[in-house]
């Protein structure tokens, strides 16, 4: 959801407040805590457990973990070699290689890390956690371009009257992020060589060179980005809020429809809880409705 505002960052990419603020809890005064337990007795905490807003690592198949950072999530799949579905939050490298280390690799296993958008909470610790691997990084090429500071990311959508409102403060109010260079450039239908082969998905909208990723195994996985999100019940991002971010809402639609077409069994989002178990119906299900 974040941009990197209207002009272009020189040395930096912009970071901006997002239509969903973090909770107050979801940043503790070090790292070395975040992994928490599912138990915790607080109603808040249980609520943003439901919602998909906590810090913590939830395991969501044997070899697929969830990283909560606040209001978005990163994703990794641990198996012979790492790969990262997104890098989530300025300055949270370490919960990334924690939940790796929770399946038993090491920082240097960490080989592959799949972009599915620009805005700096899917790319934030991008240039921190391939300092620290050997990881090579995958994008789409019109967002590539945005990543590597080559061009500024478009603003929030004027079109929208939040966007119209908002947009001059959060680009007073936007920090920096390190351009990152070394982008592998990745198109709809390659197949990127991670995790025994991950399909690339263009879905635009949201952002123009926005990826969805489906991995075939466990009756398929699709990692949604932000083409798709869970937090109040499963849609595009086209919500009041969502909008805001979304640079063509027509699009955003047409690309849930597309996914929607797809066989996937579990379904990860960049904000809110996974659907495990007949993604792919509740996808079409919410199809029908936007139909109506």
């Amino acid at each position: 959801m974040y941009y990197r505002g209207d002009t272009p960052q020189t040395p930096g990419r912009g970071v901006a407040p997002s239509g969903l603020p973090p909770l107050a809890t979801d940043f503790p005064r070090d790292e070395r805590s975040i992994v928490k337990t599912a138990n915790e007795d607080s109603p808040a905490r249980a609520l943003a457990r439901r919602q998909g807003l906590s810090m913590a690592i939830e395991r969501v198949l044997p070899d697929v973990y969830r990283i909560g950072m606040g209001y978005v999530s990163a994703y990794v799949i641990a198996q012979e070699e790492v790969t990262v579905i997104d890098t989530g939050l300025p300055k949270h490298r370490e919960i990334i290689l924690k939940a790796a280390s929770q399946a038993g690799r090491k920082a240097e296993e960490v080989k592959h890390i799949l972009l599915t958008h620009h805005h700096a909470d899917h790319t934030g610790s991008l240039a921190e956690l391939m300092g620290a691997t050997n990881a090579k990084a995958y994008s789409h090429p019109l967002d590539a371009a945005i990543v590597r500071g080559e061009k500024p990311a478009p603003g929030p959508n004027r079109e929208i009257l939040a966007g119209r409102i908002l947009g001059p403060l959060m680009a007073r109010v936007t920090p920096k992020l390190q351009p990152v260079d070394a982008l592998q450039e990745t198109n709809d239908g390659d197949e990127v060589p991670a995790a025994g082969g991950i399909k690339a998905i263009h879905t635009p909208g949201h952002t123009a060179g926005h990826l969805a990723f489906l991995w075939p195994q466990n009756g398929g996985v699709l990692f949604a980005g932000d083409a798709a999100g869970n937090i109040f019940g499963l849609g595009p991002p086209i919500s009041a809020l969502g909008a805001m971010f979304t640079e063509d809402a027509a699009g955003a639609k047409e690309s849930f429809r597309k996914l929607a077409a797809l066989e996937f069994d579990i379904a990860c989002f960049g904000h809110g809880r996974p659907i495990k178990g007949k993604a792919h119906a509740a996808f079409r299900r919410r199809v029908e409705k936007l139909a109506k």
